[in-house]
């Protein structure tokens, strides 16, 4: 069981609350926590991702902190990208008695659409402090081409 802090909150109702579509949502989401509590709360790890592109490439950053480049496994097939990663608990864990556990562990799969058309044969990944970067070059078709303007009188 985790031990989590609870702000104090008023429970009584006042004639004089004001009242929104936000502060429905609110109340309905700490009902939920205060019943439910730790059968509700996810504990699923979901590696944040950057994916943008410069006029040669398209680039994939994600925070994947904790894990080792062995650990992860990267595909193209068309125009999907997917991403995998297994996190794993301390090889001690049986052994711990937590107060707080709040550090995802399990395995993770996340999937993009790419916009454009990439030549995977030359993708580079690089993992470096957490952070895993893949470079993938865009196709000759899919880069961006400057037309000229002429003036015409």
């Amino acid at each position: 069981m985790a031990l989590v802090r609870r702000d104090a909150r008023p429970t009584e109702i006042t004639p004089f609350r004001t009242w929104g579509p936000l502060s429905l949502f609110e109340d309905f989401n700490r009902l939920v926590e205060e019943t439910l509590g730790e059968f509700v709360r996810p504990s699923v790890l979901v590696a944040p991702a950057d994916l943008y592109e410069t006029d040669e490439a398209l680039i994939l950053e994600m925070a994947v902190a904790g894990l080792a480049p062995e650990d992860l496994e990267v595909s193209v097939e068309g125009n999907k990208l997917t991403v995998r990663g297994q996190v794993k608990p301390a090889e001690d864990a049986k052994a711990r008695r937590y107060y707080l556990q709040e550090i995802p562990h399990g395995s993770f799969v996340r999937t993009f659409t790419l916009p454009v058309e990439v030549d995977a044969s030359q993708a580079k990944a690089e993992f470096r402090h957490g952070l895993l970067r893949l470079t993938m070059p865009k196709v000759a078709e899919a880069r961006a081409k400057r037309i000229p303007v002429e003036i015409v009188q």
